[in-house]
C-alpha cells in the first residue's frame, strides 16, 4: 500500500489517501512467540493477475512435518483503494454491490521455511467471507472451515448471505442458503462439551446471526449441526431486534454478563456513536472518541479512582 502523507493531513477518509500497489509483492511475516529462541522470518508472496494479496481474512496456520507452514485466509480480488468512501447507504443493490466489491476466495498458502519460497492456490471462489475452524485446532492442522458463502454468480462479488463448510480433505463445500432477503453474519463454532475418544473435528455447533431484511425486519440466532450444513438450521431463536450485518463474533463458553453490565455498555456505545461526528475535537483526556472522562465516569462510576 501506498500513502499519501500530504493527502492524510488533510483528509479524513483513509480511502483517499492509501493507493494499492498491484506490482509489489506482499510480505507475509512469521513471528515468533514470546520466549522462543527462533528469529522473525519474511517472505514474499509471489505476485499474480488474479488478485493481490493484501486485506487478508486469516483463517488458520499450522506447521507440517516438512517445516512447511500452511496458511489458509480468505483473500479479495482487486478493489478500488483510493476512491472516495460512499456515503451510506453504501449500496443497495447487488448490481452496485458486485461494482464496489471485489470477489473473496478461500486461498492456502504454503511458505517452505527452508528455501523461502511461498505457494498458493485457490480452494473456492465462492464469496468467502468470516471462515473459522474448530478452536480445538487452532494453529493445527484442520480438515474443515465454516465460512460465510455469496449467492450467485463466483465471477461476480455479493454479499455475504448463506453458510459453507469447506472439506480441505476432499475439496467439497456443504452449503446452506436462506431465503433471498435473509442473510447470515458470522459463522462461529461451538464445540460439544463431552467428547469421546471417537470424536471428530466436527462434534459441534455453528452459531450465526441472521439478519431478515424483509418484512419482519429482525434478526435470529440460528444453529446448526456443524457436521450436516446443508441441513438447515436445528434451532431458530427471534432475538426481537435488529442486529446489523457483519458484526464480528465468536462464541466463549463461559462469557456471561448480567443485564446490568450489558445496559451499561450499550449506553456508552450509544455515547460513542452520537458523538462521532467529534471525533477530531482537540480534548485532553478521550478526543480521539469525542468523550471526556466523565463521560466513562457516568456509566462506569469509580473507574478511574
Amino acid at each position: 500500500m501506498g500513502t499519501n502523507a500530504m493527502q492524510f493531513v488533510f483528509n479524513k477518509e483513509p480511502g483517499k489517501v492509501t493507493t494499492l500497489e498491484k506490482d509489489k509483492a506482499a510480505l507475509l511475516h512469521l513471528i515468533p512467540r514470546a520466549g522462543s529462541l527462533n528469529s522473525k522470518l519474511s517472505f514474499p508472496i509471489p505476485v499474480t493477475n488474479d488478485a493481490v494479496d493484501a486485506n487478508l481474512q486469516f483463517v488458520n496456520a499450522y506447521e507440517d512435518a516438512n517445516d512447511v507452514v500452511i496458511v489458509d485466509a480468505i483473500r479479495t480480488e482487486c478493489v478500488g483503494a483510493g476512491k472516495q468512501l460512499p456515503t451510506w447507504p453504501w449500496v443497495d443493490t447487488i448490481e452496485k454491490y458486485g461494482s464496489a466489491c471485489g470477489v473473496r476466495s478461500l486461498c492456502r498458502y504454503k511458505v517452505d521455511t527452508k528455501s523461502g519460497s511461498v505457494s498458493k492456490e485457490c480452494l473456492s471462489r465462492s464469496n468467502c467471507a468470516f471462515g473459522v475452524v474448530n478452536p480445538t485446532v487452532t494453529t493445527q492442522r484442520h480438515r474443515f472451515i465454516y465460512l460465510n458463502i455469496g449467492a450467485g454468480d463466483t465471477n461476480k462479488a455479493s454479499p455475504p448471505q448463506g453458510i459453507g463448510k469447506y472439506d480441505a480433505d476432499t475439496g467439497a463445500m456443504d452449503i446452506w442458503m436462506p431465503l433471498p432477503h435473509e442473510f447470515c453474519g458470522e459463522p462461529m463454532f461451538a464445540p460439544k462439551t463431552t467428547t469421546t475418544s471417537e470424536s471428530s473435528e466436527d462434534d459441534g455447533y455453528i452459531l450465526s446471526i441472521l439478519l431478515d431484511g424483509g418484512e419482519r425486519q429482525t434478526s435470529d440466532l440460528i444453529i446448526f449441526d456443524a457436521k450436516q450444513i446443508s441441513a438447515g438450521p436445528v434451532a431458530r431463536i427471534a432475538l426481537g431486534m435488529m442486529i446489523p450485518h457483519g458484526l464480528y463474533g465468536c462464541f466463549s463458553q463461559d462469557a456471561v454478563w448480567s443485564g446490568d453490565s450489558i445496559s451499561r455498555r450499550a449506553r456508552l456505545a450509544d455515547k460513542v456513536e452520537s458523538r462521532g461526528n467529534m471525533w477530531n475535537e482537540v480534548k485532553s483526556d478521550f478526543s480521539g472518541l469525542g468523550l471526556r472522562l466523565d463521560d466513562i465516569d457516568e456509566v462506569f462510576p469509580g473507574l478511574f479512582g
